[in-house]
C-alpha cells in the first residue's frame, strides 16, 4: 500500500472509510441524541413554542440532520410520542391485574417526570386532531388499551355499567396527578407529592380503587373488604 509522508518525514497512513456498521451506529447515536434533546427542549417550553434550531444545538448538531433523520419538527415530536408508548407497561400482559396496571401508570408518572411535563404540554396547547402530529400513533395504542380493557371487563376484571374507555381517560389522569398537580397533593393531602414515601401511598391507593372497579363488587359489595389488603 502506498503512503504519502507526514510534515515528520515519516509514511502517512491513508484514512480507512468507515465500514457500513459503523456508519449504522454512528446514525443510530446521532439520532438518539437529537431525541434526548428534543425531550428536554420539550419539555421546557412545549411542543407549540420549541424551536428546531434550539434542539440542534443542545444536541450539538447541524439543523438540517432533523429534518435528514425525522422529516422535520412534527416527524420529531411523532418520535417522542412513540418513544413514551414503547417504554409504557402495556395492557396487553394479561399476566398483571388491573390493580397492578394503574399501579404502573403511577409509576411510569412519578418515573418519567420529564415525559408527564410533555404530555401537560401537549393538552394545554391541543387544538384538535387536525393538529396533532401523533394523533395516529396516540389513537392505534389507545384502541389497542380500550380493547384490553374490555376483555378484562369480560373476565370480571371491570364492573359491567363502566364504560373501559373512560376508564382508561381515569387511569392515565391518576397516574400523572403527583406530577402535574403537586400543589393540589399538598393541599388535599398535606403531603409532598415528589415524596417516595407519597407516591407509595397514593400506588397502594389506587390499587385499592381498582380492586373497588371489579364487577364482584359491583354485584355483592364483598370487593371494599376482601380488596382493603
Amino acid at each position: 500500500m502506498s503512503t504519502a509522508p507526514g510534515s515528520s518525514g515519516t509514511p502517512r497512513r491513508a484514512r480507512r472509510s468507515p465500514e457500513p456498521q459503523e456508519r449504522q451506529r454512528d446514525a443510530e447515536r446521532t439520532k438518539a441524541r437529537i431525541l434526548e434533546a428534543a425531550i428536554v427542549e420539550v419539555s421546557a417550553v412545549g411542543p407549540a413554542q420549541v424551536r428546531v434550531a434550539a434542539i440542534a444545538a443542545r444536541a450539538g448538531v447541524n439543523k438540517q440532520l432533523i429534518s435528514y433523520y425525522f422529516g422535520g419538527r412534527d416527524g420529531l415530536l411523532r418520535a417522542i410520542g412513540e418513544r413514551w408508548r414503547e417504554q409504557k407497561v402495556a395492557f396487553e400482559n394479561e399476566a398483571r391485574s388491573l390493580p397492578d396496571v394503574i399501579a404502573d401508570y403511577v409509576g411510569q408518572g412519578a418515573g418519567d417526570a420529564v415525559a408527564t411535563r410533555i404530555l401537560a404540554w401537549e393538552g394545554l396547547h391541543y387544538d384538535g386532531p387536525e393538529h396533532d402530529p401523533d394523533r395516529e400513533g396516540r389513537r392505534e395504542q389507545a384502541a389497542r388499551d380500550v380493547a384490553e380493557l374490555r376483555q378484562r371487563q369480560e373476565r370480571g376484571e371491570l364492573a359491567d355499567d363502566l364504560d373501559p374507555a373512560v376508564v382508561l381517560l381515569a387511569m392515565i389522569g391518576a397516574g400523572v396527578a403527583p406530577v402535574l398537580l403537586p400543589h393540589m397533593a399538598n393541599a388535599i393531602c398535606g403531603a409532598d407529592a415528589r415524596s417516595p414515601e407519597f407516591v407509595a401511598h397514593y400506588t397502594e391507593q389506587m390499587r385499592r380503587i381498582a380492586r373497588h372497579l371489579s364487577s364482584a363488587v359491583s354485584k355483592d359489595g364483598e370487593g371494599g373488604r376482601t380488596g382493603a389488603g
